[in-house]
């Protein structure tokens, strides 16, 4: 990058002169003082005509690098929705955090309709169960990417996931299982396996609930 600056201006006749001149070689003008009152530093150059040094430049030119940088990655984090000013790491209204939620909301409606569908298959043994059960994943998934914030849909992702566990009990009582014992060892199958889902029901409930106390406030109506 040059360096170069442009020669002062004679302040009568305004023609270009040298940064060291003490008269004017168009007008013949004596300009001793007013380079005097020009040169603060007094080094015989007329102030505002002298060339940045090397080093001078180079802190310029990083330091306006720098700001031109940090304000460029500012904008990007500004348009991805990357931090706010009131400490959320994503904003609600933000790409990553819309990206964010429709993945984790087809996830979860892909989980939620496949145990679904096989429960509601087995307990109603016939092909309505089929049916209610694609209806079901296509229902929970709408209704999960559409959560304002991804914090909103792992929450309701979780309590979905948590809900349809404790319907695989159903199973039990469904005409497919053959049972010899009766009613009462259908009872018994069903105990056994609502004990054998509570567990991981309760910990899907559990992240449900940690994900939901991380739901910005002016969200939580949205994904309530």
């Amino acid at each position: 990058m040059s360096n170069a600056t442009p020669d002062p201006r004679c302040p009568e006749c305004g023609e270009p002169i040298g940064q060291t001149a003490t008269y004017c070689m168009h007008c013949s003008a004596d300009l001793t003082d007013e380079r005097e009152a020009a040169d603060a530093d007094e080094d015989g150059v007329w102030d505002g005509t002298e060339p940045a040094s090397p080093g001078e430049a180079e802190t310029i030119d990083s330091g306006g690098t720098a700001e031109t940088i940090a304000a460029q990655a500012g904008g990007v984090a500004d348009a991805a929705g990357i931090g706010t000013e009131d400490g959320q790491l994503l904003d609600p209204d933000g790409f990553v955090d819309n990206a964010l939620t429709v993945v984790v909301g087809i996830a979860g409606g892909i989980i939620v309709g496949i145990v679904g569908t096989i429960v509601l298959t087995v307990a109603t043994a016939s092909g309505w169960g089929l049916l209610f059960g694609v209806l079901l994943w296509l229902g929970s998934t709408a209704y999960l990417v559409r959560r304002r914030t991804v914090q909103g849909a792992v929450s309701r992702t979780a309590y979905a996931v948590a809900l349809v566990l404790l319907l695989v009990p159903l199973i039990a009582l469904s005409p497919v299982i053959e049972a010899s014992g009766g009613l009462q060892e259908r009872g018994t199958s069903f105990v056994s396996m609502l004990l054998f889902v509570l567990f991981p029901a309760a910990i899907a409930a559990g992240v449900g609930w940690v994900a939901g106390r991380f739901v910005p406030s002016d969200a939580a109506g949205t994904d309530g």
